[in-house]
């Protein structure tokens, strides 16, 4: 019985072509939705050595018993098998470096249309989206990414925009009163970050005229500043003196 078993999962061979009997179909059948599973638990369509040695046992399994396969053909498989594998895993390998590469760059990133900048804080992979860069605490496929920026290049161009639209609303050294003083604050600081990010100058059109110009407004604000305390000081001194003649005794005249 157990002989009639295996000849029917075998097949047979009718005018010196091997058949497959029905059996033996299922069995395929059952083996290929058995890989299959395994494919989706594992989340992956990369080929794997169990696949491989799944696929070759069935070729074993059903090979014509007439004719059966050569060793050598075995052999050539398992060497190819062998080659995809060691490539699959250089790629694995490239990949992660080229993602640990992200961390601590600026990206910019096409959501849906949309378009997301921000600094690369981490990056996982994840088992069915591959790697997933983590930008303003949100995770984002890594193919999303449309550029790649070095951080000291993305500050430099950040606070140059920074100090061309504040020098914009800073008023001309003419305009300019002691009332401006929270714009006036604002400019000095980002003035001061060019200096943290030398290459920032170069992203200034005509810097040396915008350069100009601040110094312009920022000394005839700080003469402003020192002229009314000067004034103040020159109004506290004056009411002192006066209070003191007030308080000063009148002198009886003698007789």
């Amino acid at each position: 019985m157990a002989d009639a078993v295996k000849l029917d999962l075998i097949g047979g061979v009718t005018n010196g072509q091997y058949k497959k009997t029905e059996a033996s179909q299922e069995a395929t059948k059952s083996n290929t939705t058995t890989s299959t599973s395994k494919t989706k638990d594992a989340k992956s369509t990369e080929y794997n050595q169990d696949m491989f040695l799944q696929l070759l046992v069935a070729e074993m399994q059903y090979q014509d018993p007439l004719q059966p396969t050569d060793n050598s053909q075995y052999v050539a498989q398992l060497a190819s098998f062998t080659q995809i594998e060691a490539i699959q895993n250089v790629q694995s390998g490239m990949e992660n470096i080229e993602g640990n590469s992200l961390v601590g760059n600026y990206v910019t990133l096409n959501v849906n249309g949309k378009e997301i900048s921000g600094l690369v804080d981490f990056v996982q992979k994840d088992d069915e989206k591959g790697l997933m860069v983590s930008v303003d605490g949100e995770l984002y496929e890594k193919s999303k990414i449309t550029s790649v920026v070095d951080g000291d290049y993305y500050m430099s161009k950040y606070v140059a925009s920074l100090f061309e639209d504040v020098m914009k609303k800073l008023p001309s050294k003419e305009q300019i009163t002691v009332k401006d003083g929270e714009i006036v604050e604002t400019a000095i600081g980002y003035f001061n970050a060019l200096s943290d990010y030398p290459r920032s100058q170069s992203f200034i059109k005509d810097f040396d005229k915008l350069y100009q110009s601040y110094i312009d407004s920022i000394t005839q604000y700080s003469n402003l500043i020192n002229a009314v305390q000067n004034a103040d000081k020159g109004n506290e001194a004056t009411s002192e003196g006066t209070e003191e003649v007030k308080e000063e005794p009148v002198k009886e005249v003698e007789a």
